[in-house]
């Protein structure tokens, strides 16, 4: 982590790179960004690798790689036409930048070039015209496709099935990521947990239930919390706690909050058995439940003998069901 943030003014892709090493979860790279890169061909093989894998879960993001290629493609054929920067626009631009040292040219030059007598048409300038059009509309495609439900993410399916494997595998990378030390204790910023529930219950203009007299019991502890990127929410929390099971190892917990986007289709008084592909491979079990509009999402590393007892200790209603 460090080699990233000390190499980020010197390579290009370190922002790539950061957004690929969260999952590709848009958290520090939007989904669009990411597939402009690959269309440009600026993803290094390893990128390359990982993005597979997110088309591999997203097969929807394909169409849109083929789109910002087919763009890409447009763009180069419109302006490898064989027009030249005509003579009479390059000295009214030589001529903008020597005002442009002053600031007072800066207010002179943006009144001309608003003016459409400055931008009078010609093959070049019609080149230009066509491409601005055409971008115009890409992104407003672009947006249209990969702004769902109030999500940045990209997702078309809503199905219960499918938001609970996108969900899911968020979670699960995030609660990995925050149990180092150092990535939680740049994230977990509230150290109480009647703080975390406060501050919550204040961010969601609801109450956040607080996991059951956790102060009281010796064999959980609360490690911290702070905001998050829930997939289609537009704020939430994670909470992390560290249990310890029955021979004295330590059990990881995360709990996330948000309000209930309603994808799930969660009925109150129920705990679900969520499947993700990211949990499987990690081992951990997830579980959500939704209690007076807010959405709970457990990742628990316990096993099945202490599974029941650290759901009761995160006020999970004790009736299971698949979803």
């Amino acid at each position: 982590m460090n080699d990233k943030n000390n190499n980020s003014n010197t390579n290009p892709n370190a922002d790539l790179d950061a957004g690929l090493d969260t999952g590709l979860d848009t958290e520090n790279l939007c989904i669009a960004a990411m597939l402009r890169a690959c269309a440009d061909g600026e993803l290094c093989p390893e990128q390359c690798d990982r993005l597979k894998q997110y088309l591999a879960e997203h097969p929807e993001a394909a169409e849109q790689v083929e789109f910002e290629k087919t763009l890409k493609k447009s763009c180069e054929r419109i302006m490898g036409s064989g027009c030249g920067c005509p003579n009479s626009l390059r000295a009214k631009i030589e001529a903008m930048a020597c005002e442009c040292m002053a600031a007072s040219g800066i207010d002179e030059s943006n009144k001309r070039t608003r003016k459409a007598s400055f931008w009078r048409l010609s093959p070049m300038m019609s080149a230009m015209a066509a491409v601005l059009a055409l971008a115009g509309g890409a992104l407003i495609w672009q947006s249209a496709s990969i702004i769902t439900q109030g999500s940045g993410l990209g997702f078309t399916d809503t199905s219960p099935v499918a938001y609970a494997e996108r969900v899911g595998n968020f979670v699960a990378r995030e609660h990995m990521r925050c149990c180092d030390e150092k990535a939680a204790s740049q994230k977990l910023i509230h150290n109480e947990i009647t703080e975390s529930i406060a501050y919550f219950s204040e961010r969601f203009n609801q109450q956040v239930a607080s996991p059951s007299t956790i102060s009281d019991q010796a064999n959980i502890q609360y490690y911290g919390g702070g905001d998050c990127n829930i997939p289609a929410t537009d704020k939430s929390g994670h909470l992390r706690f560290d249990a310890v099971g029955p021979d004295g190892e330590t059990i990881s917990l995360s709990l996330f909050i948000a309000p209930d986007p309603g994808l799930l289709g969660l009925e109150e008084g129920v705990t679900y058995m969520l499947d993700s592909t990211q949990c499987r491979e990690q081992g951990t079990s997830l579980f959500a439940w939704v209690a007076d509009g807010i959405m709970y999402l457990l990742v628990s590393e316990a096993k099945e003998d202490m599974c029941a007892e650290v759901r009761g200790m995160m006020n999970a209603p004790t009736k299971l069901r698949q979803l």
